[in-house]
């Protein structure tokens, strides 16, 4: 198994994953009363197919129904929020009113647990010091996992020409992008589920690259990486290995890669994964509880969305098109629509709740085409 060797002055803290539970400030997303009866009413009639119309509704509520506080809510459940949402992600600030959650991070506005830092080196690809965020391994306040805040503007389409500001310097997500790469061989965690999302996102037609000390590294090495993780050991359930895999496969096939055996290996898990998301369901659309375990349910909203979330937010990536329209992702689709409606005035955890929303909008791009919202 291929690795690097990296040198550490103390013992790396273990990653306690993204479940259900919050630490220190940090607080579940909470309502905006007012909203949530007007939040979908416009989308109701844009299609006449009812699975379409309920992924509509569910996700113009997410955005319109809800509510982001600056002063109340953590990084990490503001950057869970813009998944889905990107720049229309709206947040109350205690400074600017309401505004675009992105804008006000990437403008110097103050949130808890969101810390950039320019990079200490000029960066061949660049000609200047790039651009990265302080690392907090299993937090739920900040960034708990590597390239984990580049990685969800990647899922939320940012361009890579987005200004960034960072103490009265101008900077753009392309400076965060490659000091990224960069910094690959310099992962202290050895993870790359997050990297491998931001990259192959960001940088699409670049398989292999210099990292720091002129060492060449590709997609491939870091796919490597990942396949030796057990899924089930994995935060939230190995769906966010799962994510990095998937893309990265896509990646590969998109530019008719060599077949070699880790590219092998990584189309196996992804399909052995889909294949107990499949078998692990309940008869009524109910995905496992248990993510890859096993099977089984729960009484818990909260755990149920957190989970079948997850896996469908995986499905509906991984899938291939032709079984989107099966009836057991339609089922599981219609779930995650019940338990947000069953859950519509209730605070949730934002990691539970913006999966499963993402889960949805994916579903919803595939399947159906861009959503309104």
């Amino acid at each position: 198994m291929w690795r690097w060797i990296v040198v550490l002055a103390g013992a790396c803290p273990c990653l306690s994953g993204c479940g259900p539970g919050l630490q220190g400030t940090a607080a579940p997303v909470g309502l905006a009363a007012s909203n949530v009866e007007v939040a979908a009413e416009s989308n109701r009639a844009l299609s006449q197919d009812p699975l379409q119309q309920r992924l509509q509704v569910a996700l113009s509520e997410g955005l319109h129904g809800r509510s982001l506080n600056a002063q109340v809510n953590a990084a990490w459940q503001i950057m869970h929020g813009v998944i889905p949402y990107g720049q229309a992600l709206m947040l109350e600030t205690p400074d600017r009113g309401r505004s675009s959650a992105v804008q006000y991070a990437l403008t110097g506005g103050q949130i808890n647990g969101f810390e950039l830092m320019a990079g200490q080196e000029t960066l061949s690809s660049t000609g200047r010091p790039g651009l990265k965020a302080r690392l907090e391994p299993g937090s739920y306040i900040g960034q708990g996992h590597v390239d984990q805040w580049l990685a969800i503007f990647a899922m939320a389409g940012l361009p890579l020409e987005t200004p960034v500001e960072h103490d009265g310097q101008q900077f753009t997500l392309i400076d965060w992008a490659r000091q990224a790469q960069h910094d690959v061989t310099r992962n202290m965690l050895d993870e790359y589920s997050w990297t491998l999302i931001a990259l192959t996102h960001y940088f699409p037609d670049e398989p292999q690259w210099q990292a720091a000390a002129g060492q060449t590294v590709s997609w491939e090495q870091l796919v490597d990486v990942e396949l030796d993780y057990d899924l089930v050991l994995s935060p939230c359930g190995g769906t966010h290995r799962l994510a990095g895999l998937t893309r990265a496969v896509q990646a590969k096939q998109r530019l008719q890669l060599p077949d070699t055996p880790v590219w092998q290996q990584a189309e196996v898990a992804i399909e052995r994964a889909l294949n107990h998301v499949r078998e692990y369901r309940a008869p009524n659309g109910r995905l496992s509880s248990f993510y890859l375990e096993r099977a089984g349910t729960t009484a818990d909203v909260t755990a149920e969305l957190a989970s079948s979330g997850h896996l469908f937010e995986f499905a509906a990536l991984a899938l291939p098109e032709s079984e989107l329209s099966a009836a057991w992702m339609e089922a599981a689709a219609g779930r995650i629509c019940d338990l947000l409606t069953a859950a519509r005035r209730v605070e949730l955890d934002c990691g539970a709740l913006y999966h499963a929303l993402n889960g949805l909008k994916i579903y919803h791009e595939r399947r159906f085409g861009t959503v309104a919202l």
